[in-house]
């Protein structure tokens, strides 16, 4: 179960669904979601952000566009 993890919506230009950033320091991850969006997009961006979580992807030693083919399958 992951519990280091808060979710804030933010104005972001449209074709951006969301991301997650993650601050080592605090352990801590912060998923961003676009408030453009609607809530049925909203809740598909924020499983594939927690899959990113799940995956640890931020030590991953692939490139975003390789992770990001990965998560989408």
């Amino acid at each position: 179960m992951i519990e280091n993890y808060s979710t804030i919506y933010s104005n972001l230009p449209y074709k951006i669904k969301g991301f997650v950033v993650y601050n080592s320091v605090e352990d801590w991850h912060t998923i961003v979601l676009n408030s453009r969006h609607s809530y049925n997009q909203h809740v598909k961006t924020f499983f594939h952000e927690l899959q990113h979580i799940t995956n640890n992807d931020f030590y991953a030693p692939h490139s975003v566009d390789f992770i990001e083919r990965l998560a989408c399958n």
